[in-house]
Parts: structure tokens; C-alpha cells; sequence
């Protein structure tokens, strides 16, 4: 239980993820300036860190993941933080237990959006086309429903929202003044009107 004045109210342990650019990172920073006291943490950051993840993988991303350490890391983080805990990343539905957290939020952002975040970020043509591929076909949302299940998973478009709007989201999520909604966000119908299938989908 975590007391705020009068009113007490369970600690929670939320999920925050979604594909590059969504804005995963800074949305976890201002949920946990809303809930004082709660611990944040970057699981790729986390996972590296302890050796959880090689770069000997053959898969697109270039390096493979020790799923049972993971595991037992994100379980050991989760067992001991009294207070709020907020874990975010894309890997998240890969090594996170549902059976631990609260909720799941898969963030969610326009193709056209990410491009111009990916041109900030210096990323190759090759790196930000898989990327919005992946976005577009929903590949995090759809890993996410199949780990974290209906009950546990909400999906937030972040399109045109400033962080702060996005945190008012969740938040209301979490406190139950909103219901989630799931399977609402689908790209193709935008990308198909502006003709654009063929640059996002075909290699």
C-alpha cells in the first residue's frame, strides 16, 4: 500500500513501451515525477549492464537476449522496490512477467512523425524504414497483447500529444477514470491514402 495524505491506494508497477521515437524514455521520467518516490528503469540500460544481453545475435537488431536472466533481474526489481516502479523499453514484452506488474502501455506514434524523429537522431535510411515498418504493422503492440494479455494492456496514440498529455493518459489509466482501448490505432489506412505502402513496407 502507498499512503498520499488521507488517501492510501496500492503501489503499482507499470510497463511503459513501444518502438523508437514514441516517446518511452520521457514519458516514464514524468509519470514518476507525478508519483513521488517511484523508481524508474531503462531496461535495455538494465540488461546490458549485467551482461543479459550479446552482440552475437543474428537477428536485426544485432545482438540476442539471455531471456531467463533478464527475467530474473526484472522479477528481483520488482521484488524489492516498495514504491512505484515504472519499466520501460521496447524489449519489454520479451522479459518482463505479467503475472508482476500492474499494467502495460504500448505507445504508439504516427509513421510520418517518426520519420522526422529518426532524421533528428542521425539514423540510417535502412534503420529508420524498419522501424516505421515495424510501427505501421504494429509488431510492439501485437508482442505486447500476446505477453501482457487484454486485461493488463492499454495503447496510446502519441501523435500530436505533448508528453504531458500523454502522462494525463496514463495516468487516468491507471487510477481508472479511463477504460483502455485496444486494436484502435492502424497506420495503413493513412499510409495507404497517401500512397506511401510501397516506401514504408517494400524491400
Amino acid at each position: 500500500m502507498v499512503v498520499r495524505g488521507n488517501h492510501v491506494r496500492k503501489r503499482f508497477t507499470l510497463v511503459i513501451t513501444g518502438g523508437p521515437g514514441v516517446g518511452k524514455y520521457t514519458t516514464a521520467k514524468l509519470v514518476a515525477k507525478k508519483f513521488h518516490r517511484s523508481k524508474i528503469i531503462d531496461i535495455n540500460r538494465m540488461l546490458i549492464a549485467n551482461n543479459a544481453i550479446s552482440d552475437d545475435g543474428d537477428d536485426n537488431f544485432g545482438y540476442s537476449i539471455d531471456v531467463k536472466k533478464a527475467r530474473r533481474l526484472i522479477d528481483y526489481e520488482t521484488k524489492i522496490h516498495r514504491n512505484d516502479l515504472i519499466l520501460f523499453g521496447h524489449l519489454a514484452s520479451y522479459v518482463v512477467n505479467p503475472r508482476k506488474i500492474s499494467m502495460a502501455i504500448v505507445l504508439r506514434r504516427s509513421p510520418y512523425e517518426l520519420i522526422s524523429v529518426y532524421r533528428k537522431r542521425h539514423y540510417s535510411p535502412e534503420k529508420s524504414r524498419e522501424n516505421i515498418a515495424s510501427e505501421i504493422l504494429g509488431i510492439t503492440f501485437f508482442e505486447s497483447l500476446k505477453s501482457f494479455g487484454k486485461a493488463k494492456l492499454a495503447e496510446i496514440d502519441t501523435t500530436g500529444d505533448t508528453p504531458a498529455e500523454t502522462v494525463d493518459k496514463i495516468i487516468s489509466l491507471l487510477q481508472g477514470s479511463s477504460k483502455s482501448r485496444l486494436g484502435n490505432i492502424d497506420w495503413l489506412p493513412l499510409v495507404s491514402r497517401n500512397n506511401d505502402v510501397r516506401t514504408f513496407l517494400e524491400y
